[in-house]
């Protein structure tokens, strides 16, 4: 469903357990996450969420997606931009900063889409069109920014083996109808999946303690068979 920009009655739960950060890849944003001194860090599970806020930490994959449209701004300028599990929603925001016909941030958590709104404000920036359903596998007739999508943008998507065969799957079909996708990810196993199917464009290396797990997170071109 497209859902309203408003961050709604979720605005003061997100700035009440976030930070306005600016230390990643990507310091020409500031963003609502959260760090060691947040009250849900070390929290399992976060009450009163339906769903867990991983939209409140900034992933490797999607930070490198972001600074790679950054640096190369006809990516999107003058294109309808699609990001799939836009969590945070800052390449919906660059995007829109780098003039963009359209953006679109598409992800399931109605309080990740709220949190890219109040990032937008935060940025001073037009907030990115909102979509809240779960896009992958479904026909591009059946979704409405599918009609109009130049590039699609996939940050942290291949967590695992199945999620990965399903997301490649899905990419598939939808480089077939003329959509260009990249994919960001800082080297997961589930991108095994797609090795041959994925050229690396670009490579970042990571400072934050988020990432602890990994060196460096890259950006890879899907490549359409």
């Amino acid at each position: 469903a497209v859902v309203s920009t408003q961050s709604g009655h979720y605005g003061r739960v997100i700035k009440d357990n976030t930070k306005a950060k600016t230390k990643y890849l990507i310091p020409e944003l500031r963003l609502h996450l959260i760090d060691e001194t947040s009250p849900w860090y070390y929290k399992a599970k976060v009450e009163h969420l339906q769903l867990d806020p991983f939209w409140s930490v900034y992933w490797p994959g999607g930070q490198a997606l972001t600074r790679f449209v950054m640096d190369n701004p006809p990516l999107v300028r003058g294109r309808t931009v699609l990001d799939v599990g836009s969590g945070c929603g800052a390449l919906g925001i660059a995007a829109t900063q780098l003039q963009s016909k359209r953006a679109i941030c598409n992800d399931i958590d109605m309080v990740a889409l709220a949190a890219t709104a109040l990032n937008a404000q935060l940025n001073g920036t037009v907030c990115p069109g909102l979509v809240c359903m779960d896009l992958i596998g479904r026909e591009p007739v059946q979704v409405l920014p599918f009609n109009e999508t130049d590039v699609m943008f996939l940050g942290d998507m291949f967590y695992d083996e199945d999620t990965a065969t399903r997301v490649l799957n899905w990419c598939q079909e939808l480089a077939q109808i003329g959509v260009e996708i990249y994919i960001g990810d800082p080297g997961r196993w589930g991108l095994e999946v797609a090795k041959n199917r994925l050229l690396q464009v670009a490579s970042y290396p990571l400072q934050d303690t988020d990432s602890s797990e990994f060196t460096s997170t890259s950006v890879y071109q899907f490549l359409f068979s």
